[in-house]
């Protein structure tokens, strides 16, 4: 039987979650952040949950390092964006760059962080891929969609499956840019009767031979050796100016209180810099689509 893609048991997964934040001070460093050695330089720790994105980040080091500033970063590979906001709320890391808009707000709907937005870095394509019809207008009564299983991807997946003129969802259950997503329960219109199939959203690519069309992360697109932007079936134009892209920039983000610091503004500056997105462009095969 097919897991369904609603929000039951949601509450359970995040108390369940809740029982290892004692531990996470383990897997992070106690030292006090933002430390500062012997040359006056202040190293920054900065949570992570992809390793792709270590080269951007090397980058801005030496980027700072040719301008002379003072600062440097050091990224913290976190588990899941979850652990990292952990971290960051915590203070054992100084940033976090690590998520989107939509789940960064939803998390602070539901926890309170005190977290500001103190600069834009990519956008994530979120496409339509298949390996048995060209274009979604070939989709058949009663065909099968693989979708993401966790709710965050989810509920962008059942938005780009509206946007392709698939279905409809009940607009009061879609608001991504203040963590609302919708669920398959909030599928107002379904004229194909399509059946959206949850899977692990690294299993899509690989699993698109049983279903009519998957929808995947690009990362995982490009670890399949495919292009998000010449192998898709349907997309969404990723142009971060549009606002049904706007929910889905992956956000530098602090802590409110820390949020005008010179030595912040002064890594986003260096990272908001053409070698920066020149190596973005190059390396993640348009998996990460510059936002600045």
């Amino acid at each position: 039987m097919n897991t369904r893609f609603t929000r039951t048991g949601i509450g359970k997964a995040l108390r369940a979650g809740l029982a290892i934040v004692s531990a996470l001070g383990m897997l992070v460093t106690a030292a006090a952040c933002g430390s500062t050695d012997a040359n006056g330089v202040t190293t920054l720790k900065v949570a992570l949950t992809t390793s792709t994105d270590d080269p951007l980040w090397d980058q801005v080091n030496k980027n700072l390092e040719k301008e002379g500033a003072k600062v440097r970063v050091k990224t913290v590979p976190m588990k899941s964006a979850v652990l990292g906001n952990q971290a960051l709320s915590a203070g054992d890391v100084d940033l976090s760059a690590q998520q989107h808009y939509a789940f960064l707000n939803g998390e602070i709907k539901e926890k309170g962080y005190k977290f500001t937005v103190i600069g834009e870095a990519y956008i994530s394509p979120l496409n339509i891929y298949s390996e048995n019809i060209k274009d979604v207008s070939e989709l058949k009564d009663g065909d099968k969609i693989l979708i993401p299983n966790d709710v965050t991807n989810g509920g962008r997946a059942l938005i780009v499956l509206q946007e392709a003129g698939v279905l409809k969802i009940d607009p009061k259950k879609n608001d991504p840019a203040n963590g609302v997503y919708p669920a398959e329960e909030d599928i107002t219109s379904n004229p194909k009767n399509i059946e959206l199939v949850p899977t692990d959203r690294n299993m899509i690519m690989s699993s698109l031979k049983d279903a009519a069309a998957g929808i995947a992360n690009a990362n995982a697109v490009v670890d399949y050796g495919k292009s998000p932007e010449k192998d898709s079936i349907f997309k969404i134009n990723p142009d971060p100016s549009k606002a049904i892209n706007k929910p889905w920039i992956n956000v530098i983000v602090a802590r409110t209180e820390d949020k005008d610091k010179d030595i912040y503004k002064e890594v986003i500056k260096a990272y908001h810099q053409d070698n920066v997105r020149e190596l973005m462009e190059n390396e993640s095969k348009g998996a990460e689509i510059p936002t600045w």
